[in-house]
């Protein structure tokens, strides 16, 4: 079970574009069942992303809706020490009987408290991305 804070990876997933992803970590941000778009699903995550470069760094971090994480800002076992950014503009629903995942480790209350702003600006702005297509695929077999 993944709960509020909790920093997964999830094996397979759909990106916001459409494309097949594999093995990427998302921090939990709701854990409620509920339903959208008349799609059950019984959690949200914002995706992780990790820096190529500190070009790269720095272009992303121009951006409210990129977050800074740093190895100050979770704990994770085994903890790879590598800063990473969540992207707090894209909002994932999940059913977990349609996907595999991971716990890998949790955030801090800080970094969650600075992820729940951001949304909350964001979403004043009508900038928040929804990416329901990880309910209506089909169930991960046992």
């Amino acid at each position: 079970m993944c709960a509020v804070g909790d920093i997964i990876r999830i094996e397979s997933y759909i990106s916001e574009d459409g494309v097949d992803m594999s093995r990427h970590s998302f921090i939990v941000i709701d854990d409620e069942s509920s339903t959208i778009s008349g799609y059950s699903y019984d959690f949200i995550a914002n995706v992780m992303s990790s820096f190529k470069s500190e070009k790269h760094k720095e272009k992303k971090l121009r951006y409210l809706e990129n977050i800074l994480i740093t190895e100050e800002d979770r704990d994770c076992n085994p903890e790879n020490g590598k800063e990473a950014y969540v992207k707090a503009d894209q909002l994932y629903y999940f059913d977990k009987s349609k996907i595999n995942y991971t716990v890998m480790g949790t955030a801090t209350d800080e970094i969650m408290n600075t992820i729940y702003d951001v949304i909350e600006i964001l979403d004043r702005q009508d900038k928040l991305k929804i990416n329901i297509r990880n309910t209506i695929k089909e169930e991960v077999a046992g």
